[in-house]
């Protein structure tokens, strides 16, 4: 039965993930950042992560994305993915919201 509890964890951060919104300056937000981000929710979600790997930073301009892989330990439905997408850049913060995305789904 564990896989079950762990296929309804990876349901509520998909339905969580989405409106998670979290700040940064107006430059660039750095993959190590963003990578920060992920490793943060699954845990308040509590996933283990074997491993985030976000290929660059978050440009400060609405609508930007970038798409970050994950191994999350265990899980019986596969998050691999994060889709960040900047949804607001006022003076120095920009405001982003974090998707998981599960395995075979686009972005």
């Amino acid at each position: 039965m564990p896989a079950r509890g762990v296929t309804g964890r990876s349901l509520t951060v998909v339905a969580l993930g989405a409106v998670l919104l979290t700040t940064g300056c107006s430059r660039e937000v750095s993959a190590g950042d963003l990578e920060g981000s992920i490793a943060e929710q699954a845990e308040l979600q509590g996933f283990e992560l074997e491993s985030v790997d976000c290929p660059g930073g978050l440009p400060p301009e609405v609508g930007a994305t970038v798409v970050c892989e994950v191994v999350i330990t265990g899980a019986a439905q596969s998050i691999d993915r994060f889709k960040i997408e900047a949804t607001e850049v006022d003076g120095d913060q920009v405001r982003y919201s974090l998707t998981p995305l599960v395995e075979g789904m686009s972005e």
